[in-house]
């Protein structure tokens, strides 16, 4: 068996992930999101004022269609791609809007072909990243 121990951090148990609860705009679309680190999860199962646990979850990867971004042949833009695709951007200025365009035309990748993806860190705090690359307020580097 080709094993992933992976972590869920929520406010409820989830004995049964289920796919298609989760939010359609999230950085890699509708998914049930997991981490590797036990203490990522930690921190996304507790919120200010509310208590949380941690699913923990054993992935039996055979068989299954894995999309790592960290492999060879993939950019920090193929992982931009994805997150305009997603989430939803203001794309108010022409620049921006253009930019967009051309990381989907050039970059995007079929995720809807894989079964999992494992990839940069999916919160707002790297969306933010993404956003102020895709205004032309952050360079790529």
């Amino acid at each position: 068996m080709n094993a992933l121990t992976i972590y869920e951090g929520s406010s409820s148990i989830v004995k049964k992930p289920i796919y298609g609860k989760g939010v359609r705009h999230n950085d890699y679309g509708l998914g049930f999101y997991c981490t590797e680190s036990l203490d990522l999860a930690k921190e996304w199962a507790v919120k200010e004022n509310r208590d949380g646990c941690v699913n923990k979850y054993v992935l039996d990867l055979s068989g299954l269609r894995v999309l790592d971004l960290s492999d060879k042949g993939f950019t920090t833009l193929h992982w931009i791609a994805i997150l305009v695709q997603n989430r939803i951007f203001n794309t108010a200025h022409d620049v921006s809007k253009e930019g967009k365009r051309y990381l989907i035309n050039h970059f995007i990748l079929p995720i809807e072909n894989y079964d999992v993806i494992k990839g940069y860190r999916a919160d707002d705090c790297y969306f933010l990243y993404a956003a102020n690359f895709l205004n032309n307020a952050l360079t790529l580097q």
